[in-house]
């Protein structure tokens, strides 16, 4: 699935509240009823986890001298643009990292940080025959989690890559020298 058909189905099932429907069966949402009113909530420190590997890995590319001498003005403008959007993102959630908060609030989150990270790999994506192998390894981690982090919240559930939610976070962590 491409970046802009993920979005498109992300934002559909968002839109129509699929998030609500699949978030108790999911481990990182809570359901709790007192007086007849259900209240769903997201373990924040989750979103974190993905958000921040997601984070990570962008400023990794962006960071790295094979890339921004790539990178083009445009393009560089568009990946700092989602790197700072992804970085906010984070922020938020990392403010809120000791509770647990509403999927309202979750699904905003991962929604501008899925489509700022999107953007950002659209244009590493466009790029991809000019790069080393081990920054499209680390773009195929990156693109690993989007979906991972939707599914958190019960948007997606599962990815259109061969790597897992923790392999990708894996190859994040180990950085771009060693891939």
């Amino acid at each position: 699935m491409t970046f802009s058909s993920r979005r498109t189905f992300l934002r559909s099932l968002l839109a129509t509240g699929g998030a609500l429907g699949a978030a108790t069966a999911l481990g990182a949402c809570t359901t709790t009823t007192s007086n007849g009113t259900t209240t769903y909530a997201v373990d924040v420190t989750k979103i974190l986890s993905l958000i921040s590997s997601v984070e990570s890995g962008l400023t990794q590319i962006a960071s790295s001298s094979t890339v921004t001498s790539v990178l083009g003005a445009t393009d560089s403008a568009k990946l700092t643009s989602a790197i700072t959007t992804v970085s906010q993102v984070t922020a938020q959630i990392a403010a809120n990292a000791a509770s647990s908060v509403s999927v309202t609030v979750a699904k905003d989150w991962v929604t501008t940080a899925e489509s700022a990270a999107g953007a950002a790999l659209t244009v590493l994506e466009s790029l991809q025959s000019l790069l080393p192998a081990n920054v499209n390894v680390m773009v195929q981690a990156v693109a690993t989690l989007l979906p991972a982090l939707a599914a958190l919240i019960g948007a997606v559930s599962t990815s259109s890559t061969s790597l897992s939610a923790p392999e990708a976070q894996a190859i994040i962590a180990r950085g771009l020298s060693t891939n």
